[in-house]
């Protein structure tokens, strides 16, 4: 079990890329734990987690308050001793054209899927220096690696809040690397291309949800959207001691995506 004894934490773990990573965290001999908005969701996820007999736990918490994911992180520590693995995962999208983006948009999916990685970076930092030891994942994607040509919300600019958050978060998994890799912490961080999860259609119809899988389809060397056990296979490789001697980097976990700029 690659993850035998260790205490995992995923943001956002209660649904979609998460919640793939915390049930592959489980079977590796992990006690998860999910951070997530969505107590009905969290409460349904760690009652079939320890039904399955997996040590699980989850809380509330809104990583765009810094207070917030400071608690959390002492609350997790008091109640397992430890802190050994964290996924940033949670994030938000909120597609629009270009012209028509706000600066409420701006500030709600930076203030998510950027300054959120930091906050709960920020606050398990100093449990990990403590034991000298720690595995941070950070969660970009394709979209913070390159713009796509294809509209996003109607506009080529429609993804401009998500794909600079994005992009963000892979500079921070440079300098977080730099920062905590003396104390035994690596930083490590995965980009996904396309991959069927609650947030693709958070800002589509179903219709356009399929038409934007077949778009992304054409432009994959493998010609299909990847599956939520790939991916969390990859988080897990960063998670796990298999990458030991691996710090800093950003892993694309597309398919092989050509129509990147």
């Amino acid at each position: 079990m690659r993850l035998k004894d260790k205490v995992a934490i995923v943001t956002g773990g209660a649904s979609g890329i998460g919640r793939a990573a915390i049930d592959l965290f489980a079977s590796e001999g992990a006690s998860v734990v999910i951070a997530d908005i969505n107590a009905s969701a969290i409460e349904a996820a760690v009652g079939e987690l320890r039904n399955a007999g997996h040590k699980a736990a989850g809380h509330m918490c809104d990583v765009t308050r810094r207070e917030d994911t400071h608690e959390f992180m002492k609350m997790v520590h008091a109640e397992f001793g430890r802190i050994d693995v964290l996924v940033n995962n949670a994030g938000i999208t909120r597609y629009r054209p270009f012209a028509e983006a706000t600066s409420e948009d701006w500030d709600a999916v930076l203030g998510v899927d950027l300054k959120g990685v930091f906050f709960c970076s920020q606050a398990a930092a100093p449990f990990m220096r403590r034991q000298g030891y720690g595995r941070i994942v950070n969660i970009s994607s394709a979209l913070g690696t390159g713009a796509a040509p294809h509209n996003t919300a109607g506009s080529p600019g429609g993804s401009a809040a998500y794909a600079s958050a994005k992009a963000g978060v892979i500079m921070l998994t440079k300098t977080l690397a730099r920062e905590l890799g003396p104390d035994g912490i690596t930083v490590n961080c995965v980009a996904p291309g396309t991959f069927l999860t609650p947030i693709s259609a958070s800002n589509r119809t179903p219709d356009e949800v399929e038409e934007h899988l077949e778009h992304r389809r054409r432009n994959l060397l493998l010609r299909r959207v990847g599956t939520l056990d790939e991916l969390a296979s990859v988080i897990l490789f960063f998670a796990s001691d298999q990458a030991s001697y691996v710090t800093g980097q950003t892993l694309s976990v597309d398919g092989g995506r050509s129509d990147r700029m």
